[in-house]
């Protein structure tokens, strides 16, 4: 049987707007238009924007709510790359955090490091210039004026009378088996290397380097020809970019944002760690922190190496679908690229009815369709992972809070599958009561639009407490 796909556009949800007709709460933000706040606005924040991330307000709002100051524990436990820790060290509060993706990880270390040396980060940036200014000079970008745009922004255009480098015998010789060129074409990824080669040569390893170093990969996917919306896109392939102009561009704002920050700010600690949430008791005490804040994932079918797939693959911390498949295995479940013949999470919450309404709902429009995809068969089995995987991260999150301590999930509803509409925090707040939870709350953050239907889908902070 041919495969056919029916897009979700077309049904309605009753249940949107019910509770559109029924609801009572203001949300916490005003969205502009459906337009919130990006982290991309933020100082620190911005040093590298995850497009499923969330803005800093939730945090700032947490904090705020729950007056923390410099004696609460904090822990993020699905960090991405360290909102929630850049919020609180901006406040002076000390903070902890883990994630499963080994670039968010290093990112977020880079994020929280604030105690660089300007002089020095300033030095490194003019000579990384200099040197690969010249650099562009000796190769042969097809066209002599490009390589004057890109180098008359910080020097004097230099004559060439040498043979020049052919870019794509270099880039034949240096592009990842993964890093596609439809993903990105061989100009903008030739001189993104010649960067990152004198990034190598000329800054010492450690944390100098390292900020160097996100600088650039901050910048891969806009000299890219990959666009998130948020899901995975793509645009027109740029034949070439200005990626020097970018790099610089990106390494101003950040120094930029180090020339604010106090002593205080910098000696606060914040510390990351790689790991499965699944298994968190194993990097933290238990008992040992007050507050929890973090938006997890939420099952909307984003594959969440999917959206660092070129930062991953750059920095090379992925080379293979192994590779990928080792971070893939530390995450919750939330898409159906993320399914493994083995996974069983969903055992401890398969008599949950409220997920068994949905679950057989989605079968019921899978029939009706006539869904014949691989993936959509898999709808099913992706919502009960989602949520048997957040059963087990919010057990182990339950044995490091201490007695009165707190968890804040940040979860937005879903119509992901066949326009089935999940409610991610009632469901969450079942869960974590199973679990011992007390003082369950919801607070409406805010009203997302989306881009494939008509209706807007709440977004929640749901509010569960370890007793005491």
């Amino acid at each position: 049987m041919p495969f056919s796909f029916h897009p979700p556009t077309g049904r309605s949800c009753p249940l949107c707007e019910d509770l559109a007709a029924h609801e009572k709460a203001t949300p916490i933000i005003d969205t502009h238009n459906g337009k919130a706040s990006s982290a991309n606005n933020f100082p620190f924040h911005n040093w590298f924007n995850f497009v499923l991330g969330y803005s800093p307000q939730f945090p700032e709002y947490m904090i705020a709510r729950e007056k923390l100051d410099s004696s609460s524990r904090i822990l993020d436990p699905f960090m991405g790359t360290g909102t929630t820790l850049i919020a609180c060290k901006s406040q002076g509060i000390p903070s902890q955090g883990i994630d499963a993706n080994n670039f968010m990880v290093d990112a977020a270390r880079v994020k929280l490091n604030w105690g660089l040396e300007l002089k020095r980060l300033k030095y490194y940036r003019d000579a990384i210039i200099e040197y690969v200014s010249s650099e562009f000079s000796t190769y042969d970008w097809g066209e002599k004026e490009q390589i004057s745009n890109q180098m008359s922004l910080f020097a004097q255009p230099i004559q060439i009378e040498v043979v020049r480098q052919s870019v794509a015998d270099f880039v034949r010789q240096r592009r990842p088996k993964m890093l596609l060129e439809k993903y990105i074409s061989d100009r903008p990824l030739a001189r993104a290397f010649i960067i990152h080669d004198a990034v190598q040569k000329l800054v010492p390893e450690g944390g100098e380097r390292d900020f160097f170093d996100l600088a650039l990969t901050s910048i891969i996917v806009p000299i890219s020809n990959v666009r998130y919306g948020p899901g995975f896109g793509m645009i027109k392939p740029k034949e070439d970019a200005a990626v020097l102009k970018h790099y610089c561009d990106k390494l101003d704002r950040m120094i930029t944002d180090l020339s604010h920050v106090t002593r205080d700010q910098i000696d606060t600690s914040a510390s990351v760690v790689l790991g499965d949430t699944r298994n968190l008791s194993t990097y933290f005490e238990p008992h040992s922190v007050s507050l929890m804040m973090t938006s997890p994932p939420y099952p909307g079918d984003h594959e969440y190496t999917k959206h660092t797939r070129l930062e991953l693959t750059f920095r090379g911390y992925a080379s293979s679908h192994e590779e990928f498949q080792v971070i893939k295995k530390r995450m919750i479940r939330a898409s159906t690229t993320n399914l493994y013949k083995t996974d069983n999470d969903q055992e401890a919450i398969r008599d949950l009815e409220s997920i068994r309404a949905v679950t057989t709902l989605i079968n019921e429009r899978l029939v009706e369709d006539g869904a014949t995809s691989g993936f959509e068969k898999l709808y099913t089995k992706l919502v009960w992972e989602y949520f048997g995987g957040m059963y087990l991260a919010l057990t182990e999150c339950f044995h490091v809070l201490e007695p009165n301590g707190k968890i804040a999930l940040l979860v937005s509803d879903s119509h992901a599958f066949k326009m089935v509409h999940i409610q991610t925090a009632e469901i969450l707040r079942e869960i974590g009561e199973r679990i011992g939870y007390t003082n369950t709350e919801i607070v409406l953050w805010q009203n997302k639009p989306s881009t494939s239907h008509k209706y807007s889908l709440r977004e929640n902070i749901l509010i569960l407490t370890k007793p005491g």
